[in-house]
């Protein structure tokens, strides 16, 4: 309705303005540089009109131009490029069934062609590396977008594969800071920190870790168990745990109460032979729930014969649960740590039963 409004519009005014403008075209006269042109107002208007024309013309064949100096007109690097684009969807496709050697030099092939090249070298990096070829995994990945946080994930990624987390870390800690707010690769340098086992920079990444929020709040409670014990064991040799350690002090409040931390001091605790105040903080901290994280790492503390006190939690707990296997595998451990070969093979012969996966 409003687009024939405006056309009646139009109409009107061309009527009524039509016959004003031919009975009184106007005069128009311009003098430069000795040059005169004399035209009516008419004529000026028609005259801008086909200049814009020519103007909008010219432009869009310019543009038109400066696409196609994209496009070969070669015979020889078209038909390349075809071929190039054909290698990357076999490529794709051996990637896809894991032929790794299949799909390692079809991708290099495509790389002939310019499209998507970091992607590419991506893929033919880890379908090298799966095909035993390090050394080509390695060439590949030097030439990727350093600058770039998916090109430094799979640079990392691909030395942690092959061994080397001490020259991931360094790495990787150019890309990880309060600016780049990248989960997975916060998530690649926290394990990277761990293999390498550089523990201390491992706690002292944990605050920014949270307030980027690397994991979500169900996967945290695992991740304290994977880092905290063994990083607070490894820094409280040979001197014995401190609570002001900066490593300890750098760590949020709520961390340094969680179980998993607390399982690393008693750990430490045990090394520097308090076996009673070790075993006494396991007591408090230990929870039912808990205990299938904190079990690979609990088995490795050395309690020796301090061991009363958590026999009788656990067995309070099997009265409930008499068919966990964790809790056998606990009595079974603490019967190793008193020497007791006999109650540990019986309690290994539980574990076997009700959770084979632990033996």
């Amino acid at each position: 309705m409003s687009k024939l409004l405006a056309l009646t519009a139009i109409l009107i005014l061309a009527m009524l303005g039509g016959p004003l403008l031919i009975n009184n075209p106007g005069y128009i006269k311009i003098v430069v540089a000795g040059y005169t042109i004399e035209m009516t107002l008419l004529g000026l208007v028609l005259a801008l009109f086909v200049l814009a024309i020519i103007v909008f013309t010219l432009y869009f064949m310019v543009k038109k131009l400066a696409r196609w100096q994209h496009k070969s007109f070669s015979f020889l690097r078209g038909r390349r490029q075809r071929k190039a684009r054909a290698a990357f969807a076999s490529g794709l496709q051996a990637y896809a069934r894991q032929q790794w050697q299949l799909a390692s030099e079809q991708l290099q092939l495509s790389l002939q062609d310019g499209q998507y090249l970091n992607e590419k070298r991506m893929l033919a990096s880890y379908a090298s590396l799966y095909a035993g070829n390090s050394q080509q995994a390695t060439t590949l990945a030097i030439t990727l977008d350093t600058t770039d946080s998916n090109s430094a994930f799979v640079q990392a990624d691909l030395l942690l594969q092959q061994g080397q987390p001490g020259q991931a870390c360094q790495l990787l800690a150019s890309h990880v800071n309060a600016t780049n707010r990248d989960k997975a690769l916060g998530q690649l340098y926290l394990q990277a920190l761990q293999q390498a086992g550089q523990w201390r920079q491992l706690l002292h990444t944990i605050p920014l870790a949270l307030q980027q929020q690397w994991f979500s709040k169900a996967e945290w409670p695992q991740q304290r168990f994977a880092m905290y014990p063994r990083a607070i064991a490894h820094l409280s040799m040979p001197q014995g745990f401190s609570a002001e350690a900066d490593y300890w002090q750098t760590l949020p409040t709520k961390e340094r109460k969680s179980s998993a931390a607390m399982l690393g001091v008693a750990w430490a605790d045990a090394q520097a032979g308090l076996s009673e105040q070790a075993e006494q903080k396991l007591v408090q901290i230990l929870t039912l729930g808990e205990l299938p994280a904190a079990w690979p790492y609990l088995r490795q503390i050395p309690l020796g014969r301090s061991v009363l006190k958590l026999r009788k939690a656990v067995q309070h707990w099997l009265r409930d649960n008499p068919t966990n296997g964790y809790l056998f595998a606990v009595l079974a451990y603490l019967a190793e740590q008193e020497g007791d070969r006999e109650q540990a093979a019986m309690a290994w012969q539980k574990v076997k039963q009700y959770q084979p996966e632990l033996c």
